[in-house]
């Protein structure tokens, strides 16, 4: 790949008239934290905010946000080698606090079939439609986006859309950083 091509913007996003705000803190034991913005105007459309320090560089805004094992230090070239950044992602960074739980759906959805729409308070034809209706939507439980296409956006769902079971499994690894803010909050009682 010739320079001139690694120089091309990789997206069609326009940063040009974006600001560019920097920041710099030191801490007590000497680390340099920099935080540079890039926002346009007074809006938070397309903002972007780099956290580097000593250890590592977080991106926040409004394409996510990114965990990188490195400091960022500017190529002087003036573009940055995508391989090589790749390869900083911490890919089990994650924004998710849970993901979806297809067992855990169709064992939902098999409760309703089984009694919990009797529960509810449903009866005669409308209980008999809901029961079939359900027992369709158990064909695409182990695929989200086909489940979600079925259950949510099909638009023939007979049954109130916040009834509709959608489980999800909670991060363990989220669990973990609650319990080191748990941890923090019982320090400084």
């Amino acid at each position: 790949m010739k320079i001139e091509e690694l120089r091309e913007k990789m997206t069609k996003w326009d940063f040009s008239e974006h600001t560019h705000v920097v920041e710099e803190f030191k801490s007590d034991k000497g680390n340099t934290v920099r935080i540079d913005h890039l926002r346009k105007g007074s809006s938070n459309h397309g903002y972007v905010r780099f956290v580097n320090d000593d250890y590592g560089l977080s991106v926040f805004g409004d394409f996510g946000n990114w965990i990188f094992c490195r400091p960022f230090v500017p190529s002087n070239k003036g573009y940055v080698c995508v391989s090589y950044w790749n390869e900083k992602l911490k890919i089990s960074s994650s924004q998710d606090h849970a993901r979806y739980d297809s067992d855990e759906t169709e064992k939902e959805i098999k409760e309703l079939i089984n009694g919990r729409l009797e529960e509810y308070g449903h009866e005669g034809e409308e209980l008999e439609k809901l029961k079939d209706w359900y027992t369709d939507l158990l064909d695409y439980t182990d695929d989200e986006i086909d489940y979600m296409y079925h259950a949510f956006r099909s638009g023939d769902s007979p049954d109130d859309y916040e009834n509709v079971p959608f489980a999800k499994k909670g991060s363990y690894q989220l669990l973990i950083v609650f319990d080191a803010f748990n941890e923090i909050c019982r320090r400084i009682i």
